[in-house]
């Protein structure tokens, strides 16, 4: 049973990790989406009293891609406790500004990608934060 359950964990730490992604965001008014076909977006978010659509690629870290250039897509990714959703061409302008751009794995691989975010990054991501889990399950238990 165990070798059965290994190779789906990639699949249910996705299910799990979209899942948190998704109540975080419906605290903020969003409403969730599957497409019945992944082309590069895992789910989409609506805010009917917005009107804002955000095709969403979860990640499990800070990452942009080539592939995702110009196509409006948002990456969502944890990092220190905290859920990031930040439009992926603003991420690849800050990777730009950071020098990430510049590298061999951008330029010959088409993708760079950071498993933890530095000071700089983590201010720069400030306006892309959610609130924690906890803090959000807190608030809809009336606590």
């Amino acid at each position: 049973m165990e070798d059965g359950l290994s190779r789906y964990k990639s699949q249910i730490r996705e299910v799990i990790n979209r899942n948190a992604l998704v109540s975080l965001a419906l605290a903020k008014g969003f409403n969730a989406f599957l497409p019945v076909y992944d082309g590069g977006v895992d789910f989409i978010l609506y805010n009917e009293q917005t009107g804002d659509v955000r095709k969403v690629q979860l990640k499990g870290r800070w990452m942009i891609d080539k592939k995702y250039l110009s196509r409006d897509i948002w990456i969502a990714f944890h990092d220190r406790g905290h859920w990031y959703l930040a439009p992926h061409d603003e991420l690849a302008s800050m990777a730009a500004d950071y020098g990430f751009t510049a590298t061999s794995s951008w330029i010959d691989g088409g993708a760079y990608s950071c498993p933890r975010l530095s000071k700089h990054m983590l201010k720069d991501m400030e306006p892309f934060k959610f609130e924690t889990l906890e803090e959000v399950s807190e608030e809809a238990a009336g606590g």
